[in-house]
């Protein structure tokens, strides 16, 4: 028995040096290395490269002059397709395209129905109103995305996002403006959770097409908050992970907890069972007890007979 309970203590001291083990690996901060990189911090930040439009975006589109009864005016979702509807003038994909791209496709889709003095694609004279002509007689033409009389814009910036995942109040994905950090990204979901370890936090960063592997950045939370140092807060991309592990302790706590948990639900059935059956034969007992109590105190007497000694 006692070499047994030596073995059972054993196993247990080693799963809980595992879990501490596992819970406290970090990612030591290399914030010399960060300093000299060309990591978007919070003031080292970088504009964002031209805007490409994917669903759920929202796109303004707008044509000077139309067929009448037939404007075209007002916001346009990217549906899951790629395609924005023009209502009568069909539909034009759109999703992988920069606004200038998306405003050159729909004026070469536009010319099915519209001139192209309609579409401003010639330049007019300004006073007959008709096209310009070049030397050889050739109106002049003007490039698409240069024409004034029709207008693309993105009005909701709906597809490019990040997420922020772990112990945090409101974990979930928040929207891309261009301009968040890191402290920005922990503010806006609520802060950490009592159970959060605030020296565990890695930005993850996936690889773009045809690199090599995704980026891991560990997050110096203490000191970009108390020392202001800014080297880790890091400017928040599109697709960007923030994770917010959690404490090594809880996470210790809630992993025996877990193996305990079927342990405890035998031997609270098992002594639910015990005390239904004590109180059975309690009962029992008790029963019996009461029966024999009567028994023993009830007197019989005997009829006196006439002939009998004492009888009258």
């Amino acid at each position: 028995m006692d070499r047994t309970r030596k073995i059972r203590r054993t196993g247990w001291l080693v799963i809980l040096a595992v879990c501490a083990a596992t819970g406290c690996q970090t990612v030591k901060t290399p914030e010399e290395k960060i300093a000299n990189s060309n990591i978007p911090t919070e003031f080292k930040k970088v504009s964002m490269p031209d805007y490409v439009v994917e669903p759920p975006d929202l796109v303004l589109v707008e044509v000077l002059e139309a067929l009448p009864g037939r404007p075209i005016s007002g916001e346009r979702l990217v549906r899951p397709d790629g395609k924005i509807s023009l209502g009568f003038y069909g539909d034009v994909y759109v999703a992988g395209l920069t606004i200038p791209e998306i405003k050159e496709k729909i004026i070469f889709h536009l010319r099915k129905y519209l001139t192209d003095e309609v579409l401003g694609l010639v330049e007019l004279d300004p006073e007959t109103g008709s096209a310009k002509s070049d030397k050889e007689g050739k109106p002049v033409v003007i490039d698409p995305k240069d024409c004034d009389r029709v207008f693309v814009d993105v009005t909701a910036y709906n597809s490019k996002k990040y997420y922020v995942l772990g112990d945090v109040a409101a974990p979930g994905q928040l929207p891309v403006t261009g301009n968040e950090t890191v402290l920005d990204a922990i503010n806006f979901a609520g802060g950490l959770i009592p159970t959060a370890a605030p020296q565990n936090i890695r930005l993850v960063r996936p690889a773009p097409p045809g690199a090599c592997c995704e980026q891991v950045l560990p997050v110096n939370l203490a000191a970009i908050m108390s020392a202001g140092d800014p080297t880790t807060n890091y400017q928040i991309m599109p697709n960007d992970r923030l994770v917010v592990y959690r404490d090594p302790i809880v996470r210790t706590t809630i992993f025996i907890d877990r193996l305990a948990a079927p342990f405890q639900t035998v031997l609270n059935s098992i002594l639910q069972y015990s005390f239904t059956a004590r109180s059975v034969e309690f009962l029992r007992l008790g029963a019996r007890g009461v029966g024999g109590t009567a028994a023993a105190g009830t007197t019989t007497t005997r009829p006196t007979l006439p002939n009998q000694p004492g009888a009258r």
